[in-house]
């Protein structure tokens, strides 16, 4: 490629790229001229041009409209408007003159306007300005609009006192009658434990429900000042507009919302009704009365639950596309934190519950059962999904965690007895020198003496082993549960009665450890027992 060649590759590259930056420069304007341009007047918007008429763009027909107004705002007059048709558009007129013309452009086809409403509606508000422009020129509406607003100042102060003293007797009146119909409000023991927080509720709701009242009256107040004067009646106007539009859009999300609420309300109905009907249900399994499949008194409890919450969990999900606002973006903006919070912190839980089912359903364990778990053991009162309760003979209550019941060794020694029975077992170290034979009979002889032994089967003695210098006896044996006498308490009269049946024989016990032979046996003679204590 030559130098001249180059040349005029430069140049037309300079005329296209210059093309194009007038093209964009043309165009800015163009949409610039063609913008809409509000025809204001003091503070009220009279009419909006969208469109040119001929070569006077929006904007200039805006400018020349206000000076054509302005100016026969200021000469005397009747302030009649008028409106006629033409070829190029609808004119509107004060007292007869030509102030603009409302052609086709300036209407919106998106929402179906036509010329002529669009130059009604701005022959209205031509002659509003036309009122308040007087109205402002004249001294005694400025002094009726200041008497009207302190009138109304002072209405509004009254109305705030009476709304301070009103609050805390409606306060008292609504705790009375709460108080007064609580327990019928929440039946079967919830009013004692909830009574003071519904309370405290409906209290604080007669509160806002006050201020509520108090904050409309003052915006209405504020509002009504400002439409009393010319210059600001237009933004009192907008103030009373958006309350309106506010409470028309509250009632009318309340209207589109009823049929949603109550086919919603209808699934929780249902549910409620279904669940109640399984109650029912598990309730007649766990007592005896009813048996079902593999269902007996022992899993209905559990089943029970987990049915109800089956059922609730389906009910949730079926009404949860008729709850209003469902669909929002801030409702599934709440959905997904729910979930993330469940996902992350319902590990731990559902260990537990799929424990209590193993618990449960393996029947590892009973209400009422008398167990040995890890270092603590009691009766079973509770067998839930989450946790198991036991009851110490000393009268303590033990939460255990179902995810360590089912990891720990379980000793049961209740199941092999039967019903209302438990095993009793004691361990005693006896020296080589006493037979024994004798030993097993002193060991019968005093569980004998027990009153909460079982006589049948009988007590029995094993040799669990034979140490160094003594033997281990075991003594086993069956006992009566009952809630006035605790296991702990029979296997302290059982070592009792073992004491005194070894030292009537002058049998010494080694237990737990062997030292040495004393010169005399350790017993204590049976002329003692009853003594009072050394010291």
């Amino acid at each position: 490629m030559n130098t001249r060649t180059f040349r005029i590759f430069l140049l037309l590259a300079a005329l296209i790229a210059s093309a194009v930056c007038c093209n964009a420069a043309l165009a800015e304007s163009d949409a610039a001229a063609n913008a809409e341009a509000p025809l204001v007047i003091g503070s009220r918007t009279v009419h909006v041009f969208r469109a040119p008429l001929g070569a006077i763009t929006p904007l200039e027909r805006a400018a020349v409209a206000k000076q054509h107004i302005e100016t026969a705002l200021d000469q005397p007059g009747e302030g009649w408007t008028s409106v006629e048709s033409t070829a190029q558009g609808v004119v509107v007129a004060l007292d007869g003159v030509p102030m603009f013309t409302v052609v086709e452009g300036d209407a919106r086809s998106s929402v179906n306007e036509r010329p002529e409403a669009l130059a009604n509606e701005a022959s209205r508000l031509l002659q509003r300005v036309w009122l308040e422009h007087r109205e402002h020129l004249d001294p005694k509406r400025h002094l009726w609009a200041a008497g009207y607003s302190a009138l109304i100042l002072t209405a509004l102060f009254l109305l705030l006192w009476l709304l301070s003293k009103t609050s805390h007797r409606l306060q008292d009146f609504i705790t009375k009658r709460l108080e007064a119909r609580i327990d019928q409000l929440l039946p079967n023991g919830v009013g004692a434990h909830f009574g003071d927080l519904l309370l405290t509720m409906a209290a604080r709701a007669a509160v806002l429900m006050v201020w509520v009242v108090g904050l409309i009256a003052v915006f209405l107040a504020i509002a009504q000042v400002l439409a009393r004067f010319a210059l600001t009646r237009v933004l009192g106007e907008q103030m009373v507009e958006s309350l309106q539009a506010s409470v028309m859009l509250a009632v009318h999300a309340v209207a589109t919302s009823l049929p949603g609420l109550f086919v919603a309300m209808l699934i929780f109905l249902l549910a409620r009704l279904t669940t109640q009907l399984s109650r029912a249900l598990f309730a007649r399994i766990a007592a005896g009365r009813l048996r079902w499949g593999a269902l007996d008194a022992h899993t209905a409890p559990v089943t029970g639950q987990l049915v109800s919450a089956a059922i609730w969990l389906f009910a949730l999900a079926m009404a949860y596309p008729y709850l209003p606002g469902s669909q929002t973006e801030a409702f599934k903006g709440l959905s997904v934190l729910l979930g993330l919070m469940v996902s992350i912190g319902a590990s731990g839980l559902i260990g537990q519950v799929a424990s209590g089912l193993i618990l449960v359903f393996t029947r590892a364990l009973r209400v009422g059962e008398y167990v040995r778990i890890q270092d603590q053991e009691g009766t079973v009162i509770h067998l839930g999904l989450l946790v198991t309760r036991l009851r110490t003979g000393m009268g303590e209550e033990i939460s255990l965690p179902n995810s360590l019941v089912n990891s720990q060794v379980t000793r049961n020694y209740s199941r092999d007895a039967g019903r209302g029975r438990c095993l009793i077992e004691t361990t005693i170290t006896i020296g080589y020198d006493a037979p024994w034979r004798q030993v097993h009979a002193l060991l019968q002889s005093a569980a004998a003496t027990v009153p909460s032994v079982c006589s049948k089967p009988e007590p029995y003695v094993v040799q669990t082993a034979l140490n160094d210098f003594y033997v281990s006896y075991r003594l086993v044996a069956q006992i009566e549960v009952r809630a006035d006498k605790p296991r702990a308490r029979v296997l302290g009269e059982l070592h009792a009665s073992i004491q005194d049946a070894f030292n009537r024989a002058g049998v010494q016990i080694m237990s737990p450890h062997y030292l040495g032979d004393p010169a005399q046996p350790k017993v204590v003679p049976e002329a003692h027992w009853n003594g009072a204590p050394p010291g």
